[in-house]
Parts: C-alpha cells; structure tokens; sequence
C-alpha cells in the first residue's frame, strides 16, 4: 500500500528493472463496486474488503496476481461536497496523480462508471487525468443487473458515452458481480468477458500496444 507521493517514490526507486510486471490501475467513484469487481475477478472472496460507507480505500494497493499482472486499487472520488471529496482533494488524488505519472509499468486502466447514475464533471475530471498520463482506458460500466430493458441500457450507454465524451474508438464493457437468479448468467459472463479483455491486455506489456487493442476492441452493447 502506498499513502503519499513519497511512498510512491520509494517504490518505483526499488522496483527490479529486470522483472516488472504490467500494471493495471482501477479508478472509479466510491461505491461503483471496485473492491467487490476485483474480488469476483479474481474469484477470491473478501481479498478487498467492500463497505457501503463512502472512503473505505484509503490508499493505492497493489495486488500482484499469481506473478503475471499487478493490480493498483484506488480510493474512490465523489462528486458531492463531503468528506471523501475534502480527502480526494487534499490527498488521495495527488497520491492517484503521482502513482499515474511515476510508474513505468502501469499499461492500462479500468475506470468504473456506475450505469445508472450519470456523467458528473468530476467523472470527465478523471478521464482527462488518464489523457494527462498516457494510460489507455477500458470503460467499465458497473452494476448492469440494475438494468433489465435493453433500450433502457442502449440509453444509459449512450448516456455516459456522450458525457464523457468518450471516443467512438473505444470501447466500454458492462459488468456485474450480481449473482441472484436473474443476473448470475449475466454475472458469469460479464466476469469472462472483461477477463479476455485483461487477459490480452496483460500480452501487450506496452501502453502504446495496448492502446492499440482498445482501439480495435468491439464494445459489449
């Protein structure tokens, strides 16, 4: 775990050039379901503690999974005057801005945008944090089992694409960890889905080869 810019640092001075692994940093507003994605991804229960309450992750964690990829968790924004705000503000997003900048071996990033709750100027705020360092971005839209009707999900995409302005080439996937009768299917397939996507992610080692799938990857309407 890393709290501050200088943990930042000394991790990066230590790292084994021989032996880096790709690394993938996860972003997204508290409670779009970050902790609960990662653990139904890797299928480890309770490997990150989800919460209901609003800051639970208070600083950038690596997980290296099975010695093939990192994982970099990071603390959730808001987008409503709060705490969390005044924490993102003062703390957590020079801390997110310097793990961004000074980590050779981030390749990608997954940001997690809830489907049902649109696009705040905080959310654009985070897309053009990307842009700033040069991290290709997978869009993943959080939370699909919240919605049933196909041209209400059609909208919703639309939705968040355009207030992101997020570009036609490309992609987002939808995703749920929701595993009620209604949704496991869903859940089970969602979970395959954006492991391919990691999976060739994680084989292309470069940002710049990596950028290049997401361009050339069709999304999951």
């Amino acid at each position: 775990s890393m709290k501050d810019p200088q943990e930042v640092e000394a991790r990066v001075a230590s790292m084994d050039t021989s032996n880096m692994l790709p690394e993938f940093v996860i972003v997204g507003r508290t409670n779009t379901g970050k902790s609960t994605m990662i653990n139904h991804l890797l299928n480890v229960k309770k490997l990150v503690q989800a919460s209901r309450k609003p800051g639970k992750t208070t600083c950038v964690d690596i997980f290296d999974v099975n010695g093939r990829f990192n994982l970099a968790d990071t603390p959730g924004y808001s987008v409503t005057e709060n705490q969390v705000s005044d924490k993102w503000n003062s703390t957590w997003l020079p801390l997110v801005e310097a793990y961004m900048g000074k980590t050779p071996t981030i390749t990608a990033g997954l940001f997690l945008v809830d489907i049902a709750k649109d696009v705040h100027k905080v959310d654009r705020q985070i897309v053009n944090l990307f842009k700033k360092h040069n991290i290709p971005i997978l869009l993943v839209l959080t939370k699909d089992d919240k919605i049933i009707d196909r041209n209400h999900r059609m909208d919703r995409i639309k939705r968040i694409r355009e207030g992101l302005s997020w570009p036609s080439e490309f992609p987002h996937v939808r995703y749920t960890s929701f595993t009620s009768n209604r949704s496991s299917k869903n859940a089970k397939v969602s979970r395959i889905q954006l492991r391919k996507a990691l999976a060739t992610l994680i084989s292309m080692q470069t940002k710049e080869r990596a950028r290049l799938f997401l361009e050339g990857m069709d999304s999951d309407m």
